[in-house]
């Protein structure tokens, strides 16, 4: 029986990629049933593991990005983004991984909402005075 799908040990990527679609990537004929599947998914055109950003340098991986660009002259749409990659029938797959976004999000409500409240003058008056915060 022949293997379906397989995934990648759970670690973060960087990978280019793009939406999947049958004019660009086309499809084996055994596969027509999978279009409408095929059609939601991300497929990956080249992925970097930290080790590889490390030592092969970020600069390489963004001058593969531009020579995509160059060469497809705007008819696809690549992105670059941490990702969660796995393969099925034979194809690299990819969920696009939100933890960056997430943090950012999370740091900016910590400086912007919440730090002003600690640097707020009649709040580090008062705590200079009784300590930390009436209860």
């Amino acid at each position: 029986m022949e293997d379906q799908s397989e995934t990648y040990p759970p670690q973060i990527t960087v990978a280019i990629y793009e939406k999947w679609n049958q004019q660009a990537h086309g499809i084996k004929y055994s596969e027509k049933h999978y279009v409408d599947y095929f059609n939601t998914k991300n497929l990956v055109i080249l992925s970097y593991t930290k080790e590889e950003l490390i030592y092969e340098q970020l600069i390489g991986c963004i001058n593969d990005m531009q020579n995509l660009k160059e060469e497809f002259q705007n008819e696809r749409i690549f992105e670059i983004n941490t990702i969660i990659m796995y393969r099925y029938k034979d194809r690299d797959f990819c969920i696009k991984h939100n933890g960056v976004e997430k943090f950012q999000k999370l740091w900016r409500k910590f400086h912007y909402k919440i730090m002003p409240r600690y640097k707020n003058i009649h709040n580090l008056q008062h705590r200079s005075i009784y300590g930390k915060f009436k209860k």
